[in-house]
């Protein structure tokens, strides 16, 4: 119990140390693009490759991939009937950053420090499912229903698939191992300082991201969105313990993602359709203490066991 509280207050003294840092003007307010670039291109894609090489092939793993497209579609039908009657810009918000959730950026790093790496490849699997909705597929429901644009939708879904860094990498590393080919030992132990820079980089990135400013005609919508993700995963969570035919440990890096923020690229995306950059900003950044706390509290109660 003790190391895993020791773990946790280090990722979130890294967050901290993120926000303190921009706040004191050493870093500008963009530059957390350029940790975000080196996140996505560089240290997860190498996080992906470290954990997969140990992988020994099991297809029963694939369920992950179809419970992170299953709760997006849920959560995603949740957020319709909820937002059914509002005007527009609250329903961009509800469609687009209810479901999504940000996995190789938040909850991976949280994985790499207290789980083997076949839980690692389980998140990365999850995540596959996750990023077909919030990569695109979302976005183009949402677009095509509020409006009414028609054509090229699942071109752009392929397209924002593609060029996501972490989707490629996860695709690539399966289809590797389905192959049985082995990753050369030397360029693990060369990419192996990479990977490991992944979880600060990462923690770090999102202490530079945080920004709460929110006008308080928007605070119900963001009280409400922050709420109905928590109950989904809740819900989700008790789930996934009961009839998940996994080990417990995989179970636990399937519940960390459960529990993972507002996906970044959805809060993009969100932006696109007119949404309030400031309120995205906002329940995205409400959304991170939040699921630190349900994670501590996860890994506390399983560690219990």
């Amino acid at each position: 119990m003790a190391d895993i509280l020791l773990k946790s207050c280090s990722f979130v003294f890294i967050i901290v140390l993120g926000y303190i840092l921009k706040r004191a003007g050493l870093f500008k307010e963009r530059d957390y693009k350029i940790v975000v670039n080196t996140v996505i291109y560089i240290t997860l894609p190498a996080a992906v490759v470290t954990s997969f090489a140990s992988y020994e092939l099991d297809l029963s793993l694939l369920l992950a991939v179809l419970i992170g497209f299953a709760l997006n579609v849920s959560i995603f039908l949740i957020s319709l009937a909820l937002c059914r009657k509002k005007e527009y810009g609250a329903r961009v918000l509800w469609q687009n950053l209810v479901p999504g959730y940000s996995i190789g950026t938040f909850a991976m790093p949280f994985a790499q420090s207290f789980f083997s790496p076949i839980a690692v490849v389980a998140t990365c699997l999850f995540d596959a499912g996750n990023a077909i909705m919030c990569c695109g597929g979302t976005y183009a429901i949402t677009d095509s229903m509020l409006n009414k644009s028609r054509g090229g939708k699942l071109k752009l879904i392929g397209k924002r698939l593609l060029s996501s860094a972490p989707f490629v990498s996860y695709v690539v590393m399966f289809c590797v191992c389905i192959a049985g080919i082995k990753v050369p030992v030397g360029v693990l132990d060369f990419i192996s300082p990479i990977a490991g820079a992944n979880a600060f980089l990462a923690m770090f990135m999102i202490g530079m991201m945080f920004e709460v400013k929110i006008e308080k005609s928007m605070l119900k919508e963001v009280v409400c969105i922050t709420t109905v993700r928590l109950i989904v995963a809740l819900i989700a969570v008790v789930l996934l313990y009961l009839f998940l035919p996994f080990s417990d440990e995989i179970k636990q890096a399937l519940i960390i993602c459960t529990f993972a923020p507002v996906s970044t690229t959805s809060t993009v995306l969100a932006e696109k359709m007119k949404a309030d950059p400031a309120v995205c900003a906002c329940i995205y950044s409400l959304s991170i203490p939040i699921s630190i706390v349900c994670i501590v509290a996860s890994l506390l109660f399983f560690g219990v066991l």
